[in-house]
C-alpha cells in the first residue's frame, strides 16, 4: 500500500502522460525514487513538470486508495509480477491500472478484441454477437470496450457462450458510461473484470477513447473490427 502511493502520486497527483511516466521511470528507476528526488535532479524537465513533481502532497492518492477500497476496485502496477508481459511490449504502457473482477492471464490465454462502431446495422450486431459466443465457446478471453453497438453485442454473445470477458473503459471504473450498458458493468465484472488506467471519479472523455484503444490492442493477440466508418475511431492508428 504505502509503494502504491507513489505510483498515484506519479500518474496522477503530478498528472504526468504515460510517455513522460515511462521517461521519469526511466531515468529515476521507481516512483519513490522520483518522489524523492533532489529538486535539481528535475532539471531536464520543462517548467510545468518540475513543478508538479516538485508538489510532494499525497492527499490525492490516500483518497484514490480509499475510493478503491470502499469501491472493491484494485490496482495493478508495472512492477507487479500479474502485470501483463504482452501490455509492458506496447508504446507507453499504463503505469497503474484499475481493475475490478478477476483479471485472466492475458500471457497465456488466446485472447481476442472486438470493436466496431456504436451506430451499427442489425447484422452488425447479429455479428458481433455470434463471434463472440463463438470465440468464447472455443475458449477465447473476450476483450471489448462496452459502449453500444458491436462493443455491447460481442460482450452479451461472450456471455452466453459462458466465456470470460474483459472490457477495457475510458473513464473511471464507478463511472457507467454510456448509460444504455450499465446493466453489463455487472455482468462483465463477475463473468472476467473492467480495466481503466484511470482512476474512479474520471468521466470517460473523448479523448481517452483513442488512448484507450493501445489497450485493447496491447492485451490482444489479434482484434476484429466488426463493422465501423473507414475513418472511425476504431481504425485509430493506436489500434494496430
Amino acid at each position: 500500500m504505502a509503494t502504491l502511493k507513489y505510483w498515484l502520486w506519479l500518474t496522477e497527483c503530478a498528472g504526468m502522460s504515460a510517455p513522460r511516466t515511462a521517461q521519469l521511470l526511466e531515468q529515476f528507476g521507481t516512483p519513490e525514487n522520483v518522489y524523492f528526488a533532489d529538486p535539481g535532479e528535475y532539471a531536464s524537465q520543462n517548467e510545468r513538470v518540475r513543478r508538479a513533481l516538485e508538489d510532494k502532497s499525497l492527499d490525492q492518492a490516500e483518497r484514490i486508495l480509499a475510493q478503491c477500497d470502499q469501491l472493491g476496485i484494485s490496482l495493478l502496477t508495472m512492477q507487479d509480477a500479474h502485470y501483463p508481459d504482452c501490455l509492458k511490449n506496447i508504446p507507453d504502457p499504463p503505469a497503474v491500472l484499475y481493475y475490478k473482477g478477476k483479471l485472466p492471464d492475458f500471457d497465456r490465454e488466446l485472447t481476442i478484441g472486438m470493436v466496431g462502431a456504436r451506430e451499427c446495422t442489425e447484422y452488425g450486431k447479429t455479428t458481433a454477437a455470434r463471434l463472440g459466443l463463438e470465440l468464447a465457446r472455443a475458449g477465447a478471453v473476450i476483450v471489448s470496450g462496452i459502449a453500444q453497438g458491436i462493443d455491447s453485442h460481442a460482450l452479451k454473445g461472450a456471455l452466453a457462450g459462458g466465456g470470460t470477458v474483459v472490457s477495457v473503459l475510458a473513464g473511471g471504473i464507478d463511472k457507467k458510461y454510456p448509460w444504455e450498458s450499465r446493466f453489463l458493468y455487472d455482468d462483465v465484472a463477475a463473468a472476467g473484470a473492467l480495466i481503466s488506467e484511470y482512476p474512479p471519479g474520471t468521466p470517460h472523455k473523448g479523448m481517452h477513447f483513442p488512448i484507450r484503444n493501445r489497450v485493447i490492442s496491447g492485451l490482444s493477440d489479434g482484434v476484429i473490427a466488426v463493422e465501423g466508418r473507414e475513418k472511425g475511431g476504431k481504425m485509430h492508428p493506436l489500434v494496430g
